[in-house]
């Protein structure tokens, strides 16, 4: 979990403990939770959290969760709200629940314990609990809330619980999105879907997507430009910024919609106002040589139904840069797409689910799309990619879609493409 202060906004002044609340529960994981897996959690609450004023520690230990809640009272009523509706956990039972004077883990939004993360000895913001404090749960988990006392940061025990000061939130986060995803989350994804080299970018998110996030849903148009302009100056290329920024604050949407904290419209603004923006940038880069063996064309489109063009618009943008020859459509039936299939000879079709939900159950019908399309072909030998974010955070290839590659950023979309048409090829010389 981050290790950060409170932000101002949020309402929490140290000196000001009225209407504090504590509140203490357990529950057991649903599945066995990975390192990966603990990370995504950890800041879905860190970002949850710090919007609520809310602060605290959690532990994990063998597929169970204790959890130290403090803050205002109905920020801490509205967060219980949405850990009940998480469906990673269950048998949920609140341990305690009082007014609390003064909170115990004030410099903490949320910091994970646990000896399970092979990752923990690499971030500052994933500690391994003392040994006792673990041997107490398991003997006694109904005293949770006098155990969980025992991991207060030393500085705040010795004066009294109340908040001390640390470091920016910037430097410990990407600590962690660099060793957990690096690490962890790219080799996996590598060797389940067959691909070597994932894009020419690493997956790094960018320690200020939740901050777009929230910009974005708050309709500060003008602020969430400014920021993506501050960090593309930082940057220098626009590119980087498809995989660290635009893509990761589009999975940020969809967890902010997830618990509650924005409507799908304001998710799908969102979008808008990025792939807007990712346009204009763009729009001023050096295209590469268009020079190719010989001319390529690829049809875009999102799954007929999508109203998420995001992931659509940043592959397009990827591959015009490249020198392709890319063609955007938004069909809003298969019948649609599979005319355009039958009309225009295309290299490749590259089909995109939302990036910010993850559409598990549209994977039948993206199913039938694909079948379809390959048939309505003029192309014998279509070659199909798919990208979306339920093929980012599941186990989910492309395969079982009926697709030939599995995108995992827009960033890898051109050696994707350049990779399946040459093995085409190969394949029908072969032939």
């Amino acid at each position: 979990m981050s290790q950060t202060q409170v932000s101002p906004q949020s309402g929490y002044a140290p000196g000001n403990p009225a209407n504090l609340a504590t509140v203490v529960y357990r529950s057991r994981a649903v599945a066995p939770l990975s390192a990966a897996e603990l990370y995504r959690l950890t800041i879905e609450a860190q970002a949850r959290n710090r919007r609520e004023a809310i602060t605290g520690v959690m532990l994990y230990d063998d597929r169970k969760f204790f959890q130290w809640l403090e803050g205002p009272s109905d920020g801490v009523d509205r967060v219980m709200h949405s850990i009940r509706n998480d469906p990673r956990h269950t048998d949920i039972e609140v341990l305690d629940d009082k007014p609390a004077r003064a909170r115990a883990f004030g410099e903490w939004n949320m910091k994970l314990a646990t000896r399970e993360s092979q990752e923990a000895d690499l971030s500052p913001e994933i500690f391994e609990p003392p040994i006792d404090v673990l041997n107490d749960l398991r003997a006694r988990p109904s005293a949770a809330p006098a155990v969980l006392v025992k991991l207060v940061p030393r500085p705040a025990r010795q004066s009294g619980m109340t908040q001390t000061s640390r470091g920016p939130l910037g430097r410990s986060t990407a600590s962690v999105l660099k060793n957990i995803i690096l690490s962890a989350v790219i080799p996996a994804l590598a060797k389940q879907h067959g691909v070597a080299e994932l894009g020419r970018q690493p997956l790094r998110p960018h320690p200020r997507v939740a901050e777009l996030a929230d910009l974005l849903i708050a309709s500060d148009e003008t602020a969430a430009r400014e920021l993506i302009d501050e960090l593309h100056a930082e940057q220098g290329t626009v590119w980087p910024l498809y995989s660290n920024l635009f893509e990761p604050a589009a999975r940020s949407l969809g967890d902010l919609w997830a618990e509650d904290s924005c409507s799908e419209f304001d998710v799908t603004l969102g979008l808008c106002r990025m792939q807007t923006a990712a346009r204009l940038l763009s729009a001023h880069a050096p295209r590469k040589s268009a020079a190719r063996q010989r001319a390529a064309t690829v049809l875009i489109t999102p799954e007929p139904g999508e109203l998420h063009r995001l992931g659509a618009a940043l592959d397009q943008e990827v591959l015009w840069n490249a020198g392709w020859d890319p063609q955007c459509e938004y069909p809003a039936t298969d019948k649609i797409l599979q005319d355009l299939v039958a009309s225009t000879w295309f290299d490749a079709l590259d089909v995109s689910l939302s990036a910010a939900f993850e559409r598990e159950q549209w994977l039948p019908r993206l199913t039938e799309t694909i079948a379809g399309a390959r048939r309505a072909s003029r192309n014998p030998s279509l070659v199909v990619v798919v990208g979306g974010r339920i093929f980012v955070d599941h186990k989910t290839s492309g395969a079982e879609v009926g697709a030939d590659l599995t995108s995992m950023t827009a960033l890898c979309v051109d050696d994707l493409i350049s990779r399946g048409i040459a093995q085409r090829d190969a394949d029908a010389g072969g032939a």
